[in-house]
């Protein structure tokens, strides 16, 4: 079947494009609260800052902040402010929670940094956790973030050809470096992610999720190249993946884990939307099910 091969590219690539535009009406953020501006702001890289499609967070009333990309943007959901992760983690907390969903699509680790998502939600949890008043904490901040960093590969290496499998890749310099190349600059970012969210307060509860692989059960080329990816393959160059960066520095910064990865193994068919990157309504309601049992709620 391949014809099979090219409606999958076109499928992901229009995917892509998505992903990388500003969210417009997709994303839903909190707007203005105790700690920012009512105005709209431009980042340090030039892009504006997700807009607000949810009432304004109850500046008394404890919070949850969203950091992420477009999987926090609920791309991939029929109603991004009802059936994608985030707001059906926000039904699970207790009544009353607020939501501030800082998740912009495209973004990569880097991004989630010089975007000034990181920066917007450190400004939140100092002035919510440290004034007098206890009722309005940041209870829960959700970090998932990775997925771009990989895209820009498969677009980059694979989709031309030069590094068109897990065999070839693993024998071409330019493969192998490229991907070490991710890892190497991912840890570090994803580490200044926690540290300054910690330093804010060193209570505040953080849920960091791992990145499920969209191919598993379903194109077997592009499996083998997101397994490799994602969870690293033996007697290679990458005896760990991506995954394995994030359970380590969960462990290390002591940040509750959301393993998304299983959760996901042999699903494509039934939890990924017709993008064949971004979960469907199935697929998000598994990942907040897994996050909410995860902290315990």
């Amino acid at each position: 079947m391949r014809w099979l091969l090219p409606l999958v590219l076109l499928a992901i690539m229009v995917s892509f494009a998505g992903c990388s535009s500003d969210n417009g009406n997709g994303a839903s953020s909190g707007s203005a609260s105790p700690a920012a501006s009512a105005t709209a702001t431009r980042s340090p890289g030039g892009s504006s800052a997700p807009d607000s499609l949810l009432p304004s967070p109850n500046p008394n009333a404890p919070l949850y902040i969203a950091l992420g990309d477009s999987l926090s943007a609920g791309v991939g959901a029929t109603d991004r402010t009802s059936t994608a992760f985030v707001p059906l983690v926000q039904k699970g907390l207790p009544a009353g929670t607020g939501l501030l969903n800082l998740g912009q699509s495209g973004d990569t680790s880097a991004d989630l940094l010089d975007h000034g998502h990181v920066a917007r939600a450190v400004s939140e949890i100092q002035a919510r956790n440290h004034d007098n008043n206890p009722d309005n904490d940041v209870k829960l901040v959700t970090v998932e973030i990775g997925g771009n960093d990989l895209l820009g590969l498969f677009f980059t290496l694979v989709v031309p050809g030069k590094c068109p499998n897990v065999t070839e890749g693993l024998q071409r310099p330019e493969c192998v470096n490229a991907l070490r190349d991710v890892f190497e600059k991912y840890t570090p970012n994803l580490k200044s992610t926690l540290d300054q969210l910690q330093a804010a307060d060193p209570n505040v509860k953080i849920a960091l999720l791992t990145l499920y692989n969209p191919f598993s059960g379903g194109a077997a080329g592009f499996d083998a190249l997101a397994q490799l990816a994602l969870e690293g393959m033996p007697d290679t160059p990458f005896p760990d993946g991506l995954n394995d960066l994030i359970r380590a520095q969960a462990q290390s910064s002591n940040v509750t884990l959301v393993d998304s990865y299983p959760l996901f193994a042999g699903k494509a068919h039934q939890y990924i939307a017709v993008d064949l990157i971004h979960p469907n309504d199935a697929g998000y309601r598994v990942i907040a099910d897994a996050v909410l049992q995860a902290i315990g709620s």
